[in-house]
């Protein structure tokens, strides 16, 4: 019995002493956990170096500008349309009264064998001066922009003899202001035309747009 007894003892400190070698490799093997007391404080980084060069400064928001300096500042705003009134729109008749009778010369008597001159002749040389006319509409006008509604009607009388006597301009006010009478008067008055046999009063009008 004691013999069974000692054997038993032996086999358990035996058994011990081999839990604790295993304990002992397994803490030998295993890392080692640092706290954060006793983790070493970690290098400090090394700055990065900043490349040097150039940029653009953004603009920053400006402070509402006074009145006169946000119109300096701003672009150039469209211009406004001038505003027309009815008095400026009412058509207006300027020129020579061609209601009176052409004039007549002793030495022409042979000029009523001649033909009257057709609407197509007449065409052909009114539109030499047309540009001119179309021209003197614009440049009477208050501003490239502003519309003005209506039309323009040119009457002339053209001579026997083929040149133009008596020229007749209706149009809206605004633009009798702005000279169209005389610029007109002028381009028709270069006109020539064949002679005929008799004289012959012609009316052109010109819508506006």
């Amino acid at each position: 019995m004691r013999g069974f007894l000692l054997g038993l003892l032996v086999a358990a400190l035996a058994f011990g002493g081999y839990l604790l070698w295993q304990h002992q490799r397994g803490q030998a093997a295993r890392p080692v956990v640092t706290t954060a007391a006793t983790r070493p404080a970690p290098a400090p980084k090394k700055a990065k170096r900043r490349v040097r060069g150039a940029v653009r400064v953004a603009r920053a928001p400006a402070a509402p500008a006074a009145p006169a300096e946000a119109e300096a500042e701003a672009s150039e705003p469209e211009p406004e349309p001038v505003r027309l009134s009815a008095a400026d729109l009412r058509p207006v008749a300027q020129g020579d009264d061609l209601s009176t009778p052409d004039v007549l010369r002793l030495d022409m008597s042979n000029d009523k064998e001649l033909p009257e001159l057709s609407q197509d002749q007449i065409d052909e040389h009114f539109r030499s001066e047309e540009p001119a006319i179309l021209a003197c509409i614009a440049h009477a006008r208050p501003d490239p922009e502003t519309y003005v509604p209506g039309r323009v009607t040119i009457k002339f009388r053209i001579q026997r003899a083929g040149t133009v006597r008596g020229v007749r301009v209706e149009a809206p006010a605004i633009l009798q202001k702005g000279g169209l009478f005389g610029c007109i008067k002028g381009a028709v008055g270069r006109l020539r035309f064949p002679p005929a046999g008799t004289s012959q009063i012609l009316s052109y009008p010109f819508t506006l747009s």
